[in-house]
């Protein structure tokens, strides 16, 4: 059989040789050292594809026990907040002031969780030495507005925000290990889990949650593949809020603007 393609090997060693000697045996009994080379490099081929193969696919997410060690508690009452009158927008339409006013919106619901927890969150059962950090998890938020002022933009109503509050100091981290990225705490949606896309952690723990009423996704803790020591040094603020945003489906969030009857109403309340 014509070959086209050649390739020589030159060595000096004796060793190399009484090895190619004994291995350069083919199956019908006849020696030939370039098929034996031959049949190394066909290997190696095989190998790296088979590599590449491996580092094509992706990563399954493994998911550890549910993070249980948090306490449900819930805000609400009234809310005033500043919005944009409809002349700011003439040209984008009302979604782009909704947005607007939905964000102005959420930050002072925000404010209102931040004194909520000053009122109410004490550090009792912490050693006095024991440095921590608060991540108050915002898991439904609801509220009812109207417009007291058209021109103004002044807002006012009522709202309710179920949170989770996980209380993060040595004791805590050390108990899990110092593997749970408590900071990088997000939601994920169950689809995105199951694809294991390259912006997902490969480790995640969910956070436990007493009503499961969105079946599309869950606020996980990201799981390290190594320990952390705790940030001491480094503390982020003494309460992080996370969790429900604007961006959030009904499942999660619900700002809905009165209807005329409603305002009347709400108005009307001494």
């Amino acid at each position: 059989m014509a070959y086209k393609y050649k390739a020589t090997m030159y060595y000096s060693d004796e060793e190399t040789e009484a090895f190619l000697r004994d291995k350069a045996v083919k199956s019908n009994g006849k020696k030939s050292a370039s098929h034996y080379l031959y049949s190394l490099v066909t290997k190696e081929r095989e190998n790296l594809m088979a590599n590449n193969d491996i580092k094509g696919k992706l990563v399954p997410v493994q998911l550890f026990p549910e993070y249980v060690n948090s306490r449900e508690f819930s805000v609400n009452g009234s809310v005033d907040f500043i919005g944009l009158p409809e002349v700011y927008f003439p040209n984008n339409g009302e979604s782009s002031l909704i947005r607007q006013n939905h964000k102005s919106l959420m930050e002072t619901i925000d404010d209102k969780i931040l004194e909520h927890v000053a009122n109410h969150f004490s550090n009792h059962g912490h050693e006095v030495n024991d440095k921590s950090f608060r991540i108050v998890l915002k898991t439904y938020v609801a509220c009812y507005y109207c417009n007291t002022s058209t021109a103004t933009g002044l807002y006012s109503g009522t709202f309710t925000a179920t949170c989770r509050m996980i209380t993060v100091s040595r004791s805590e981290w050390d108990k899990c290990g110092g593997v749970l990225d408590f900071e990088n705490l997000r939601y994920i949606k169950y689809e995105a889990v199951a694809q294991a896309g390259r912006r997902i952690p490969r480790g995640l723990c969910k956070v436990a949650e007493s009503s499961r009423t969105d079946t599309t996704g869950a606020f996980f803790i990201p799981v390290l593949t190594l320990p952390k020591k705790f940030p001491e040094k480094t503390l982020p603020e003494s309460v992080i809020i996370k969790g429900v945003d604007i961006s959030f489906s009904k499942e999660r969030l619900k700002f809905k603007a009165m209807n005329e009857s409603q305002k009347k109403r709400y108005l009307l309340k001494p």
